[in-house]
């Protein structure tokens, strides 16, 4: 008997234990509004062409259909690191869900070619009011904004030169070769040192890097000079146009185009 009397006693117990939880937290009768998470992780492709991407944060509804729209507003927090029109732009700090939808966007663009590789932002936003109440628990949200860096450069292509140091324009075909983000041409000079010099290509340490779209020239051909891409004239195509220096005083204007016909990225120096 005793047995029986502790059992119900433990239920009863616990009953109490579980009313006393749902008291305590948000209680919504019908329908509210509330952000996914916390905090959110947003990566975007660098695609350096000087245009911003729809951010995609949303707030999401829960209830019955609705027959008009839900408006909201919003402002961010002056903790967040990423810096307006610099990192995003605000196109406005209210917003709508559509009638008979369940979701709605912020009016929020992120400036993805202003965000470095490797670099994470943040972007705190706090809903500040609604025609339908916010639940609390979910009335704020931190967004963190990277960039993604991913691509393949290796390829065969044809070249030619223009305004070059040595006064005569050279053309040819050649490989880039390399991944990760480090690459080799087959010729850095490309065909102005055989037709000047009558010698092989550079070598040494010359490396061509990509990162996001962010290009240059590193490390030392093997007479021990540098070199550097000044100036990125096309790029985001099927020709790849820039111009080079280096500190022995040569210089070219380049324009390669890939065997394949595939378009470049766009490049940055």
């Amino acid at each position: 008997m005793n047995k029986v009397l502790n059992i119900v006693f433990a239920f009863v117990v616990i009953g109490l234990f579980f009313s006393c939880s749902k008291i305590e937290n948000d209680i919504f009768d019908g329908q509210f509004l509330q952000v996914p998470e916390a905090s959110q992780n947003f990566s975007y492709d660098r695609i350096n062409d000087g245009v911003g991407v729809p951010s995609t944060f949303f707030v999401s509804y829960a209830g019955a259909p609705t027959t008009s729209a839900i408006d909201f507003s919003f402002e961010i927090d002056p903790a967040s690191t990423a810096i307006e029109n610099l990192h995003y732009t605000l196109d406005g700090t209210t917003a709508s869900i559509p009638t008979g939808e369940f979701s709605g966007d912020l009016p929020i663009t992120i400036l993805d070619d202003n965000i470095n590789p490797g670099e994470v932002l943040t972007l705190i936003v706090s809903f500040t009011g609604s025609n339908v109440d916010f639940l609390p628990s979910a009335s704020e949200t931190t967004y963190n904004i990277s960039v993604l860096c991913e691509s393949d450069l290796a390829t065969t292509y044809s070249f030619t030169t223009a305004d070059t140091w040595m006064g005569a324009p050279t053309s040819g075909t050649g490989e880039l070769t390399g991944g990760g983000g480090e690459y080799q041409f087959s010729d850095f000079s490309f065909g102005t040192w055989a037709e000047v010099y009558q010698i092989d290509p550079p070598t040494g340490s010359l490396t061509f890097t990509e990162n996001c779209g962010i290009i240059g020239l590193t490390g030392q051909d093997n007479f021990g000079d540098t070199w550097s891409i000044v100036e990125v004239i096309a790029s985001g195509g099927p020709e790849f146009t820039f111009r080079y220096e280096n500190t022995y005083g040569e210089f070219a204007t380049v324009t390669i185009v890939k065997d394949d016909g595939t378009d470049w990225p766009n490049f940055v120096i």
